[in-house]
């Protein structure tokens, strides 16, 4: 009985040996100095536009491969929607300008 709790002992013990190896050597030095407030600060600017600019070409591939209109008639129709846009743009702008100075000018005071 002893033989077989030693054996069993003997296997548990390499289980949790090469669970916690897998797990050390799974640590990298920002995973340590977290705890303490020291872990390096990591930029994912670059990968994130990245990630936005495929993206907007693959859903521009998209629309203009199923887009119902020739060529000219959807430039045309951007064209004009960005007119639109513009011009109500505009017109939020001169609505808001006259608030905008007013708060302004009482942070000012």
């Amino acid at each position: 009985m002893k033989n077989v709790r030693n054996i069993l002992l003997s296997m548990g013990a390499a289980f949790a040996g090469t669970k916690l190896i897998r797990v050390v050597s799974g640590l990298e030095l920002d995973d340590v100095l977290a705890p303490v407030g020291l872990s390096r600060r990591r930029s994912h600017a670059v990968q994130d536009l990245a990630l936005v600019a495929v993206g907007a070409l693959v859903g521009g591939a998209v629309a203009i491969a199923f887009a119902p209109a020739s060529g000219r008639e959807t430039r045309q129709r951007i064209a004009r929607r960005a007119d639109e846009l513009t011009d109500a743009a505009t017109e939020k702008l001169r609505d808001l300008r006259p608030r905008l100075g007013n708060v302004n000018a009482s942070e000012r005071t």
